[in-house]
């Protein structure tokens, strides 16, 4: 979630005294459809009815027992101020700071680029290289990196689904629109043909490849041969 969401779900737990902690879990379980997170939003739950029973019970007259008042001190301890911790770490920028996976995953990207960047000049260079190496075509068995590039005119609809941002509705529509009106020449044309968000078509802008259909051999495998695909 956002840092503003953060900010506010953090803030709800410290001014409610670690009653609302619940209501944060719950919602970050139903956003991310995360059973652990719905069993903490329950164990949350049922802390903050401890407490509230401890409260509502308790005897302003009579001293607590030291074991009565570490009881208490604990419950609000996991309420308020662990259950605020929680919801600050469940910010992927915070626990991915924590456990250097940012800079894990932003090497892996960059690796990623460097391979996309490659392959393409390699299809500049020797166009027969698509073929050979199957250059955008993840569906095929092929040994070569290429970075993750997509021949958004070659590939069977099920690669569509795994392309980035792309809704089903809109994976449904280009591939429908591809086995219609044919190929597509390049992004303009994809993003006119079928209209995308601004931020999926620059997201897609370095994954796609607009290879017109190769003229192929009479002995090129059928596998290669391949082209779009009925949509179902």
């Amino acid at each position: 979630m956002s840092t503003t969401a953060t900010v506010a779900g953090t803030l709800l737990p410290l001014l409610s005294f670690g009653t609302g902690t619940w209501l944060v879990m719950l919602a970050y379980a139903v956003r991310r459809r995360s059973r652990r997170l719905g069993l903490a939003a329950v164990g949350y739950l049922l802390t903050a009815v401890l407490l509230v029973f401890m409260i509502a019970t308790d005897d302003l007259e009579k001293e607590d027992s030291a074991a009565e008042a570490f009881l208490g001190l604990g419950v609000i301890g996991l309420c308020w101020l662990v259950g605020a911790l929680h919801v600050v770490l469940l910010n992927r920028w915070v626990w991915g700071r924590i456990t250097g996976r940012p800079q894990m995953a932003q090497a892996r990207d960059e690796e990623r680029r460097l391979r996309r960047e490659q392959a393409r000049n390699l299809l500049h260079r020797y166009p027969s290289a698509r073929l050979e190496f199957a250059i955008g075509r993840p569906d095929l068995p092929r040994a070569f990196d290429d970075g993750g590039l997509v021949d958004i005119n070659a590939v069977p609809d099920h690669v569509l689904a795994a392309l980035p941002g792309l809704t089903d509705a809109q994976r449904r529509q280009v591939a429908m629109d591809r086995w219609v009106r044919g190929p597509y020449a390049s992004m303009e044309e994809l993003a006119a043909r079928c209209p995308l968000p601004l931020a999926v078509v620059d997201g897609l802008r370095g994954v796609l490849l607009f290879l017109p259909p190769p003229v192929l051999p009479t002995d090129t495998p059928a596998a290669v041969e391949a082209g779009p695909t009925v949509p179902r």
